[in-house]
């Protein structure tokens, strides 16, 4: 959780000319004149759907045979819109929700048991099957509606049916993280456990499950051995030392294992290592450093093509120095493609077509043409990144009201192509309720912030003065405004484009020399974005031009 980055300046053209005119009013001190975003559109509109929420936080999420599906740390889920503690259904750890609607699925209810009697049963991490077709989860758990499934269990994606325990007796500590190798044969877990099958596995172990119902049995060789506690600002530890994250490589050969480690096979890895899939030995190339020595390490790790993606998280580095954004990696090589540098933790990544969604706490991705260090600070929940380049995109989701245990908010993202899902925990999504589960369509919402422009006039004045404070779109920055005198609305008396973002604010103020002496006149501001989602504002008050 970094402190603030260095912004920037950026004055356009269209702001220096409106400017000399006197037609837009200048930026407030510290505040950047342009947005300098990356000008792609993203796939999702920034205004969430209706979703079911769940009452305790979502760790992992998944898409697949038409349902959502949210593992967490949670008792029950409701409806969309209901609040807390209103027609809550008593389903816990892992939920199932239409796709479509989003509602919950009443039909699927496993029932998840502990070891401890007084613990809730958490799923901590989920993985789909390369067909999609059977979704792995891992956590503390002991049983699934009665029967024996060691804190790895499988279930059917289409019908949500239990198809048992994954190996012969799973493993003897909570499981944090899971991934499937492309080609379906195994199954890749890591957390806080000594043994796998009654058998010695520290942290890691992998399972063959090319049995017909994906529970699979025998243990494979790899188990890479991971050491070094990362510790806090004077040495006293912060994190328990496990896996967090997991992904193979597209040809099957690696696999990328990050967390709050130091050493793996004990050579120096601070925080991410990529390993060969068969004996865990240490791929050559990846460096041991892309994360901030020694308070850095991997949170999450997301595979497309040739590309690894890694983020990250530091709550000990200070200054420049410090890792907590995004790289872009050689999967065969390691080599650096680009380095996201946003201040504010990484938890959470997804490839979508051309661009990367960063679920974060993100504060400051100046150095990548995002949004700068304010004050008060502001926190965005997703960033939507151009896979090519590493710069950041318009996309201003934001979170806040954080639940018990974690205020880090956005945790985990899925998406089918149609939608984007972020599990996490929160109580609010962009002001609005909504606990813990949110979705996002494709396409664009309109304008927000749109409000009735203010006028003012003097005696003899033959103009009015027309102030219209700015407004904001979740998935645009280029916005036109249209001032309309009366209700002209198909004949605008001035048209202004504005780079505008929540977080600044302001106005454009204009002179309309227009309207006759004596006439009474109001106004209205009509904004749109590129896609022509529009908004139309309110009317002013009405003012009268020259009066005596």
């Amino acid at each position: 959780m970094g402190t603030s980055g260095l912004g920037r300046r950026v004055l356009g053209p269209l702001c220096a000319v409106l400017l000399a005119a006197g037609l837009l009013a200048a930026a407030p001190p510290g505040a950047s004149a342009e947005a300098p975003f990356d000008g792609g559109r993203t796939r999702f509109s920034g205004t969430p759907v209706p979703t079911g929420q769940t009452d305790g936080p979502v760790w992992a999420v998944e898409v697949a045979g038409g349902r959502i599906y949210a593992g967490g740390e949670f008792t029950s889920t409701r409806p969309s819109g209901a609040a807390a503690g209103a027609r809550e259904t008593g389903q816990g750890a892992l939920a199932a929700f239409d796709a479509d609607t989003g509602a919950p699925i009443d039909s699927f209810s496993p029932r998840f048991g502990t070891f401890e009697d007084d613990a809730v049963p958490t799923v901590w991490a989920t993985a789909l099957s390369p067909d999609g077709s059977r979704l792995y989860v891992g956590g503390n758990f002991n049983s699934v509606d009665g029967q024996e499934a060691r804190r790895i269990a499988v279930f059917d994606t289409a019908s949500g049916r239990f198809l048992g325990q994954v190996g012969r007796n799973g493993v003897d500590g909570q499981v944090t993280a899971l991934a499937a190798s492309p080609d379906g044969t195994t199954l890749y877990a890591g957390g806080q456990f000594t043994q796998a099958n009654n058998t010695r596995r520290v942290r890691t172990a992998a399972f063959d499950v090319t049995t017909p119902d994906g529970t699979g049995g025998a243990l494979r060789e790899w188990s890479p051995q991971l050491s070094g506690t990362i510790d806090f600002v004077g040495g006293a530890p912060k994190e328990a030392l496990r896996v967090v994250s997991l992904a193979v490589s597209s040809d099957n050969a690696r696999v990328f294992v990050a967390g709050p480690f130091r050493e793996v096979n004990g050579t120096p890895m601070q925080g991410f290592a990529a390993t060969y899939e068969g004996d865990g030995s240490l791929v050559p190339g990846f460096r041991g450093d892309y994360f901030s020595v020694p308070y850095g390490w991997g949170t999450a790790v997301e595979v497309a093509g040739d590309e690894v993606y890694v983020g990250a998280r530091d709550d000990g580095t200070s200054g420049l120095t410090r890792r907590e954004g995004v790289y872009s990696l050689d999967s065969t090589t390691g080599a650096e493609t680009w380095y996201l540098n946003c201040y504010g933790d990484t938890f959470g990544l997804q490839v979508v077509g051309a661009d990367l969604y960063v679920a974060s706490h993100a504060h400051d991705c100046s150095a990548n043409g995002g949004h700068p260090e304010t004050s008060p600070r502001t926190y965005l929940a997703i960033e939507a990144v151009n896979r090519a380049t590493g710069r950041v995109k318009p996309y201003f989701v934001q979170t806040s009201g954080a639940t018990q245990k974690t205020r880090l908010l956005s945790r985990a993202l899925a998406s089918d192509g149609r939608q984007l899902v972020m599990g996490g925990g929160y109580a609010r999504v962009n002001e609005r309720l909504q606990g813990n589960l949110t979705r996002f369509r494709t396409g664009s919402a309109a304008p927000q912030g749109v409000v009735a422009p203010q006028v003012s006039t003097c005696r003899g004045c033959r103009q009015v003065r027309v102030r219209v404070p700015l407004a904001f779109d979740r998935d645009d920055v280029r916005l036109r405004y249209e001032i309309i005198r009366r209700n002209q609305t198909g004949q605008p008396v001035r048209r202004i484009a504005r780079q505008s973002v929540i977080w600044r604010k302001g106005a454009i103020v204009f002179r309309d020399r227009g309207p006759a002496r004596g006439s009474r006149v109001f106004y209205r501001v009509r904004v749109s974005d590129p896609t022509g989602a529009t908004r139309l504002s309110g009317r002013s008050r009405t003012v009268r031009v020259g009066r005596p």
